[in-house]
C-alpha cells in the first residue's frame, strides 16, 4: 500500500531529520528548506499535508513573517492543504495567526513527537474525507464550490449522495445564494443519469404563458412541427426547478398531470406521453406554508419533496468561510491571470467576523471584484469593502449577542477543562483548529 506523503518544511536541517526520522516509517517525507520549495510541493500536488517551521530565513531572527508567506501561498495554491505549523514558545501569537489564516493545527516548541503524529494522523483523514466528500477527486467530480469540512455541510453531502443513489424527486431549500443550483447539479453528476441533460427551468424569471411553453413544450403555427418542452429535453437526465414556489396553481397542475399522472395530458405532435425524467426542484420560500395558505399544490408538493435537502447558510459553516474564500481567490486570479497569492492579517479577520448574508454568492462575487482590481499580490480587507462593522445587515445586534454567546461559552468551557483546546473542542463538537481560530479572534485567554 502507497504511504501518504508528508511535507516537512524548515530551515534546521537537524530539525527536518529528526522529523524525517519519526514520520519516515508511516509517511513518504518530503522535505524543503524554504518557502518556494514548498509552494512548489503544494502547487504539484506531491503532498497534501505538512509540517511547517514558521521560523524560516531571511526573517527567522526578527519573527515568522517568511513562515506565514509560506502558509498563506500553499494554502491559496492548494485550499484542501493540511499545515500544522511549528513556532517558538515565545512566539505563539504567530501560530494563532497562521490558524486563522486557515492552518489546521500548531504546535509550540519543544513538540511532543507522538502528539503531533496523532495530529497529522488526523490531517490526514480529515484531507481524505473532505476529499471522499467531493467525490472523489477535488474539483473533479463535483463543482469545486462543494467545499466544506463544517458539521453541517457534511450532512448536506451525505443527503446529496444518497439523492444521487435514487430516483426519486428532491426538493433543495436554503436563503438566496447557498448554492442550491450548485447541490442540483452535483447530485445530476454523480448519479447514474450524469451522461444525460441536466436541463435548467428558472420558474420566476417568466410569466405564465411563456413558462407553460418552456415546460411542456408547443407546436408551431401549420401543427407539423414541435417545439420540444425543457421536460422532453430532459428525457433520461435530471429536470432543475429552480423557485418552484413561483409557478402559478395552473402551472403547478400542468406538471402534475404531466409528470406524475398515469394519464398525463395529450403532449404536443412529436412529444413522449411520458418522459424519463428525474425532477430536482428548488425554493427560497417554504413550500409547507404556502400548502397552508393554498398558494401552492399539497400533491405536488407531496411528490417533489419526497427527499428534502436543507442548505446552510454561510454564517452557520464555520470553518468553511476562509476555505472558500481561498477557492474563489484562488479561481478567479487564475480566470483574470492576475498574481493575486493571499489574504491580508486584515483581510481574513473581516471576512471570519462578516456574516455573509448573501451567502456563498456573495463572497464570490465580492472576491472576484476585489482580484479584478488588485494591484499588490495580497487582498487587504478594503478590497473587499464589506459594509462598516462587518456584519452587513440590519441584524447587526442578533449577530452582536451570537458572537458574545460564542466567546463565553467557549470561555466557560475552556476552563473548566483547564485550558485544554483538544478536550473543550471535543466537548463542543467543533474541530481543534476551528477552536483554535475562534480563541485567537476572541482574544481568549485562560489559566492553565
Amino acid at each position: 500500500m502507497e504511504k501518504p506523503r508528508l511535507l516537512i518544511l524548515g530551515a534546521d536541517e537537524a530539525e527536518r531529520g529528526l522529523m524525517r526520522w519519526a514520520f519516515s516509517r508511516d509517511y513518504d517525507v518530503l522535505e524543503a528548506s524554504g518557502r518556494a520549495e514548498a509552494v512548489d510541493i503544494a502547487r504539484d500536488g506531491r503532498a497534501a499535508v505538512g509540517i511547517m517551521d514558521l521560523c524560516l530565513p531571511p526573517s527567522k531572527a526578527q519573527g515568522a513573517a517568511e513562515g506565514m508567506k509560506a502558509v498563506r501561498e500553499v494554502l491559496s495554491t492548494n485550499p484542501l492543504f493540511k499545515a500544522v505549523v511549528l513556532t517558538d514558545l515565545d512566539r505563539r501569537e504567530h501560530a494563532m495567526r497562521a490558524i486563522d489564516i486557515g492552518a489546521f493545527d500548531f504546535f509550540t516548541k519543544p513538540v511532543e513527537i507522538e502528539d503531533v503524529r496523532l495530529t497529522v494522523r488526523r490531517a490526514i483523514n480529515t484531507y481524505r474525507l473532505q476529499v471522499e466528500s467531493m467525490g472523489g477527486q477535488p474539483g473533479a467530480a463535483w463543482p469545486g464550490e462543494l467545499i466544506g469540512l463544517s458539521q453541517p455541510m457534511q450532512q448536506v453531502f451525505s443527503t446529496v449522495r444518497k439523492v444521487a443513489e435514487v430516483n426519486i424527486p428532491a426538493l433543495v431549500r436554503g436563503e438566496p445564494g447557498t448554492g442550491k443550483e450548485t447541490l442540483a447539479r452535483a447530485a445530476h453528476r454523480v448519479s447514474s443519469r450524469h451522461s444525460m441533460p441536466f436541463v435548467k427551468v428558472a420558474c420566476d424569471s417568466m410569466p405564465e404563458n411563456v413558462l407553460g411553453a418552456e415546460l411542456f413544450g408547443r407546436a408551431s403555427a401549420d401543427g407539423l412541427a414541435v417545439c420540444k418542452g425543457k421536460i422532453d429535453l430532459a428525457d433520461g437526465g435530471t429536470l432543475y426547478l429552480e423557485e418552484a414556489g413561483t409557478m402559478s396553481l395552473t402551472i403547478q397542475k400542468r406538471l402534475l398531470d404531466r409528470l406524475f399522472s398515469r394519464c398525463p395530458e395529450k403532449p404536443p405532435p412529436g412529444a413522449k406521453a411520458c418522459a424519463d425524467t428525474r425532477v430536482i426542484s428548488s425554493s427560497t420560500r417554504d413550500l409547507r406554508t404556502m400548502v397552508r395558505a393554498g398558494e401552492f399544490s399539497e400533491d405536488l408538493y407531496n411528490r417533489l419533496a419526497i427527499i428534502t435537502l436543507d442548505v446552510p447558510p454561510l454564517r452557520d459553516r464555520g470553518e468553511d468561510v476562509y476555505m472558500l474564500a481561498v477557492y474563489f481567490l484562488k479561481k478567479y486570479s487564475k480566470e483574470l491571470g492576475k498574481p493575486v497569492i493571499g489574504f491580508s492579517a486584515g483581510a481574513v479577520e473581516a471576512i471570519s467576523g462578516y456574516s455573509w448574508p448573501g451567502n456563498v454568492r456573495e463572497m464570490e462575487n465580492r472576491i472576484k471584484r476585489a482580484v479584478s482590481f488588485s494591484k499588490n499580490s495580497e487582498i487587504a480587507a478594503g478590497d473587499l469593502f464589506l459594509p462598516s462593522g462587518a456584519t452587513g445587515c440590519v441584524q447587526g445586534s442578533l449577530a452582536d449577542t451570537r458572537e458574545a454567546f460564542r466567546k463565553r461559552m467557549i470561555y466557560e468551557v475552556l476552563s473548566r477543562n483547564s485550558g485544554n483546546v483538544t478536550r473543550t473542542a471535543s466537548e463542543l463538537g467543533i474541530s481543534r483548529q476551528y477552536l483554535s481560530r475562534l480563541i485567537a479572534r476572541f482574544n481568549i485567554k485562560v489559566a492553565r
